[in-house]
């Protein structure tokens, strides 16, 4: 939920300081998540970020039958911890 608001934040264009006083937040916990959203993106697992111009979800399918769709944008490191769950 926490990285979800830290996406947020950039999509929003506010500086950090106006971003948590709209959401009635603290700076120092709002660079807290940001440290860990960049540590999350910044992994070394293998995994790489693909830049893709479509619209179509990105699709994970699970060996009991389950498929999880997720959007373009999601985070590569939270696409990462779907499949390493």
């Amino acid at each position: 939920m926490m990285l979800t608001l830290v996406e947020q934040w950039q999509q929003s264009g506010l500086s950090q300081r106006k971003f948590v006083r709209v959401q009635n937040m603290t700076l120092v916990k709002l660079r807290y998540w940001i440290r860990r959203w960049r540590q999350s993106e910044n992994n070394t697992s293998g995994f790489i970020q693909l830049n893709s111009y479509s619209d179509q979800d990105i699709s994970i399918c699970y060996p009991n039958g389950v498929e999880l769709m997720l959007p373009v944008q999601t985070p590569v490191g939270y696409i990462e911890s779907l499949i390493n769950y």
